[in-house]
């Protein structure tokens, strides 16, 4: 068995590279390992929603302006087939009709969209740079073994590393749960991307139907098309991926309403499962478990890639921003920092998740009673400052501690 003084990282997606950067910018070596050549990951057409808080995260590690991204500077809330909207963003309308920077927002973008393949390939790079990071691809985790002075991490050549933490940064929570647990899966998200006319850039779009929340973001390099995200039941998902295009756009523009300019296009479609899940316990010792693994957020207002970033930079902080006297790179003082991790995360890890889980449900429902409270509340956020700057640094930045 090998033994080594690197932390070990399972798992070489996106929410793994930013942990390995991270440490390396405070001198802790690490070793990646992913199943996957970068090459596959590279090939991934999935569009991210980055918020302000993770686009700099992002610029602090690869510099302002490495990623070809698009620019969210407005985003526009509301409910099909009831009154109430809001806007939240960085330009807000006057009684004259006029428009002016909104100071509780700012001048920045709220957020932006990145595409995976593009994110994947500048983050390989910075890794492949720094000396501190080993990066071993393909190279399968098989399982780990914990012990009081170390973690063994078994791959599938046979080989057994020991290490003082393995941080599982590889997936979805479900593969920890046993088979005959598996929640049946009722909603599916349904994915393409749209060409339309007459949108301002950098606006983004959330609206709510009784089917599901329908998004549309905008695409890097692309100011004619949004990305669509859709989601509905999983049979009616089914039927629309299949459904010849007329019939599609037809459907969108009724979703959409008279406010917009029809769909003249829609490109190749595809459905995912929405299975959203949390770990209850995400540090175990010497295995802490982030991103993906640790939770699986539904897919409304974007927050799952921004809630995983905050987990690396959290983790990191608390193996390194240590008391007096403690020092990670003994084995000893490991569990008090992944211990530490997991009390300061747990405020952000249980409201974020608990508001994405919960407006899907909330807008979805026809009683005249909850229609009415949710237009209030629209209308609310879009008229009380207090109330917009609230949820918009929530969705920027998380909740802080």
């Amino acid at each position: 068995m090998h033994t080594t003084s690197r932390i070990a990282i399972l798992g070489g997606g996106p929410v793994g590279m930013v942990t390995a950067l991270l440490l390396a910018r405070r001198g802790i070596a690490t070793t990646l390992y992913d199943a996957r050549p970068v090459d596959d990951l590279r090939r991934d057409r999935r569009l991210l929603a980055l918020s302000r808080g993770s686009l700099q995260i992002l610029d602090a590690l690869l510099g302002a302006g490495a990623l070809p991204v698009a620019p969210i500077r407005r985003v526009h809330v509301s409910s099909r087939g009831h009154a109430g909207a809001a806007r939240l963003g960085d330009l807000v309308g006057t009684p004259a009709g006029n428009a002016v920077r909104n100071p509780e927002i700012g001048a920045k973008p709220v957020g932006a969209t990145v595409w995976y393949a593009d994110l994947v390939a500048a983050l390989a790079r910075a890794i492949d740079a720094d000396p501190r990071i080993a990066a071993e691809r393909p190279r399968r985790v098989l399982g780990v073994q914990q012990h009081p002075e170390c973690i063994r991490v078994t791959l599938d050549d046979g080989a057994e590393v020991a290490c003082a933490l393995a941080i599982d940064a590889e997936g979805g929570p479900n593969r920890h749960r046993r088979e005959g647990d598996a929640v049946p899966v009722r909603s599916h998200a349904l994915l393409a991307d749209l060409t339309l006319e007459g949108l301002a850039p950098g606006d983004a779009f959330e609206r709510f139907t009784h089917e599901g929340p329908f998004a549309l973001l905008p695409i890097p390099g692309s100011p004619q098309q949004m990305s669509m995200i859709w989601c509905l039941p999983s049979t009616l998902a089914h039927t629309r991926q299949q459904a010849p295009e007329d019939r599609l756009l037809r459907d969108i523009a009724q979703t959409l309403g008279p406010r917009f300019r029809a769909p003249t296009a829609v490109g190749p479609r595809s459905v995912f499962p929405l299975r959203p899940t949390r770990v209850d316990r995400v540090c175990e010792h010497r295995l802490v478990h982030i991103g993906n693994s640790a939770q699986v957020l539904h897919p409304v207002a974007g927050q799952g890639f921004n809630l995983g970033l905050r987990d690396c930079v959290c983790l990191v902080d608390c193996l390194t921003d240590t008391p007096a006297g403690t020092d990670i790179r003994r084995t000893r003082d490991v569990p008090a920092a992944v211990a530490r991790y997991g009390t300061t995360r747990r405020l952000d890890r249980a409201v974020v998740p608990a508001l994405t889980g919960m407006l899907p449900e909330l807008f979805s429902s026809a009683p005249l009673p909850i229609a009415m409270a949710r237009s209030a509340a629209l209308g609310a956020l879009d008229l009380l400052p207090d109330v917009r700057r609230a949820f918009a640094r929530l969705l920027m930045f998380g909740v802080r501690v």
